[in-house]
């Protein structure tokens, strides 16, 4: 079964500590070599408009648990001028959770 999540689904059912707990599990099978994951990697695309950069970003992971995820997100990223300095802003388009559940 696959489940499309966006950011607004995760907040009504992840707390705090299921989070937590998700991630210690993680990181032991990734210790025990039972979990794999890749860095995100971010593309970035030049738009019609000189100051901003259309970017597309994923990263996935999995484990022998029967998890696998993968997130995109997909942004426009400007600078704008804040006390005196430049700071990289983001407007956001979406950015969807896809996690594949193994039943098995």
């Amino acid at each position: 079964m696959t489940l499309i999540l966006n950011n607004d689904d995760v907040k009504q059912v992840l707390t705090m500590e299921i989070t937590m707990n998700a991630l210690d599990q993680a990181y032991r099978e990734l210790t025990r070599r039972e979990a794999v994951c890749r860095p995100r990697i971010d593309i970035q695309i030049p738009t019609q408009d000189p100051n901003k950069i259309y970017q597309w970003g994923t990263m996935e992971g999995g484990s022998m648990s029967g998890y696998f995820a993968i997130r995109m997100k997909s942004d426009v990223i400007y600078e704008q001028e804040y006390l005196g300095g430049d700071h990289p802003r983001k407007i956001l388009r979406a950015t969807r959770e896809i996690l594949r559940i193994n039943s098995t």
